[in-house]
């Protein structure tokens, strides 16, 4: 069954991804001293960053919602995600791994020999960290291929929310993976799981939940920004990345991304019967048009905008206007892509 309220959600999360990857070019948040920005904009800094969250809240909840339901195939389910993921990954990135690793200084420096090069190459696909979001796709794979131990986790009698609350605590201590060439994808994997997890649960439950919660969406609220005021207190309201064998504080993103993900499903499944026709479109645009946005945006973001010298003190205004052509230019490249290869396009931009 199609639920609209996922699909608008789903679209959200797209548009909070291309904002967040946007702060950068519009010099709005200051990386080299976080805590000289003023609050206002720590805090939607630390509430925008993190998006791809949402997105991993989405993917286990429609993991049980359509693949589980249908009938699990997990020969089926791989061979799907292979060609409308990896393949489409694969094509995206390529142009800029030979294009760096070849011709940008930065990179040649790394390599002498041509065994040397190789490893480099493969660390690149392994990685995906040559542009903002693709690192997600390794990760994805990760949550694709242990499948069968969220099957179990699924199937479980009871224990779903211990688990969950366990895993919580674990992602809280590992952090992040740092975001390098040798980026822990194994990390990413158990950094995640909980709202994997969260997804699946909320998904199983979801008849329960919403009759539970549906005019108490407002406590999830009070939590996020309840974890917001401690990142703010602690200095802490930014993306923490660090190797899985040192210890340091507790990363408190994954706690409110946590809260974030149960506020917005509750809202979505709310409110979407009082989206006006316009709204509605918008979102079902985004939604059915994220995974192209999701590879294109990097091009656009990385490589037009500093050709284009946009890449300036513009502002929260200059973050309005480039997030809205962002995406314009994400859905034109995206539909003259269709328009050329038609079902196949989704073999080479994710849709």
């Amino acid at each position: 069954m199609f639920l609209n309220f996922i699909n608008y959600f789903r679209g959200f999360a797209i548009l909070i991804i291309v904002v967040g990857h946007l702060f950068g070019t519009v010099k709005v948040f200051n990386y080299a001293n976080p805590q000289l920005n003023s609050i206002f904009t720590k805090s939607f800094f630390s509430l925008i960053s993190g998006g791809t969250a949402l997105f991993v809240f989405i993917s286990g909840f429609l993991f049980h919602h359509v693949f589980y339901t249908r009938g699990f195939n997990f020969k089926k389910f791989f061979i799907n995600k292979f060609k409308n993921v990896l393949s489409p990954y694969l094509i995206v990135i390529t142009p800029v791994i030979f294009y760096e690793l070849l011709f940008n200084p930065r990179y040649q420096k790394l390599y002498s020999t041509k065994l040397e090069f190789l490893k480099y190459l493969f660390l690149s696909y392994y990685s995906g960290t040559m542009l903002l979001s693709t690192w997600y796709i390794p990760f994805a794979f990760m949550l694709f291929i242990s499948s069968p131990i969220f099957i179990k986790f699924l199937e479980l009698k009871k224990y779903h929310k211990r688990i969950i609350t366990v895993l919580l605590l674990i992602a809280s201590i590992i952090h992040r993976p740092i975001h390098d060439f040798t980026v822990n994808v194994f990390q990413a994997l158990i950094y995640f799981s909980p709202i994997y997890c969260l997804g699946i649960y909320i998904s199983l439950k979801k008849d329960t939940f919403f009759e539970k919660f549906k005019n108490k969406s407002y406590i999830f609220g009070f939590l996020t920004l309840g974890v917001l005021a401690i990142q703010l207190y602690t200095g802490r309201f930014f993306n923490l990345h660090k190797s899985i064998l040192i210890f340091s504080n507790l990363d408190l993103v994954i706690f409110q991304k946590f809260f974030m993900c149960l506020y917005l499903v509750l809202f979505f499944n709310k409110y979407e019967i009082y989206f006006n026709e316009k709204c509605k479109k918008l979102f079902n645009v985004l939604a059915i048009y994220s995974f192209p946005i999701f590879f294109i945006h990097n091009y656009i973001i990385q490589f037009l905008y500093p050709a284009l010298g946009l890449e300036k003190d513009s502002g929260y205004l200059g973050l309005v206007l480039l997030t809205l052509l962002t995406l314009s230019l994400s859905l034109l490249f995206a539909y003259i892509i269709k328009l050329i290869f038609k079902n196949n396009s989704r073999y080479i931009i994710g849709g």
